[in-house]
């Protein structure tokens, strides 16, 4: 999908981006206490900068997987039992939305992850989900273009690109997960960020890329910051009598949480120019 949302700010204005993933918030395994801190920390940067922007990106629920779905739509079950079925993702969803009410109007979007149940009508859960959040489903990908328009006197708006996917996973090294976000750069190459989530592993690596910008006297080549993110978790992979998948796959434990993206900007005025520069600050 490509979305684009118009931001009315001025330059000297902070922007949180707090991208969160992968809650599995009705499994045993749900961190829930962890899960309720990160929702007060929103809550406190959200008071001290008002127009913090959210994002899921998957798996708020671990019912169901879309391998799981399939099954159950091909095993022909009674439409009362699909009812039932549908009656627990809304009933989850209804929850769900209250915890995080505060977002709503702040919601870039809801990304779709491998989990989610489909419903009668032919909605997913997080279309349902984000309906209730007076927001939408961004799919599996996302192009995502934020719209900063200053309100300084004699400023313009300025472009930031972000890139968001639920993701892949492969690979039991640190450098396997930063590959597969790498792979999105290899295909929207000038993007200022770049979100997946599913492997539940939180972090950010800073890259770079140079770029050709027309400039007084011709052309000039610039280098640009951009960030490899991963969007965290708020599932528990190792408790005492719990199976799970991260159990029998022995994957390391995940650091559990989310990021904050703080976006601002600088002006560049040397050399007889006045361009607005994109300052992001990733807080793991």
């Amino acid at each position: 999908m490509v979305r684009e949302r118009i931001i009315e700010c001025k330059t000297t204005d902070i922007i949180p981006l707090i991208p969160f993933g992968d809650v599995h918030r009705d499994t045993p395994l749900c961190d829930v206490d962890r899960w309720k801190y990160f929702l007060k920390g929103c809550r406190e940067i959200q008071a001290e900068y008002p127009q913090t922007l959210f994002l899921s990106t998957g798996d708020t629920h671990d019912f169901a997987s879309f391998s799981e779905v399939r099954k159950i739509r091909n095993a022909s079950l009674h439409e009362t039992t699909i009812n039932k079925f549908d009656g627990i993702a809304e009933r989850d969803n209804r929850f769900f939305a209250r915890e995080i009410g505060f977002m709503r109007g702040h919601m870039l979007g809801f990304i779709e992850g491998n989990h989610g149940w489909i419903m009668k009508s032919g909605i997913t859960a997080t279309e349902d989900l984000a309906s209730r959040m007076d927001s939408e489903s961004l799919g599996w990908l996302c192009h995502y273009t934020l719209n900063f328009n200053f309100t300084d006197k004699g400023r313009k708006s300025h472009n930031v690109y972000g890139i968001i996917c639920h993701g892949k996973a492969g690979g039991y090294t640190a450098g396997s997960t930063v590959n597969q976000v790498d792979k999105l750069r290899r295909i929207f190459p000038a993007a200022d960020f770049y979100i997946m989530a599913h492997d539940h592993e939180r972090w950010a690596v800073p890259k770079s890329i140079l770029l050709p910008v027309s400039a007084m006297g011709g052309t000039k080549i610039k280098q640009k910051r951009q960030f490899l993110c991963r969007a965290g978790s708020f599932m528990k992979g190792y408790v005492d009598g719990q199976p799970s998948y991260v159990v029998g796959g022995l994957y390391t434990p995940s650091d559990m949480g989310s990021l904050v993206m703080k976006i601002g900007f600088h002006r560049d005025q040397r050399n007889g120019e006045d361009r607005t520069i994109t300052d992001i600050k990733v807080i793991v």
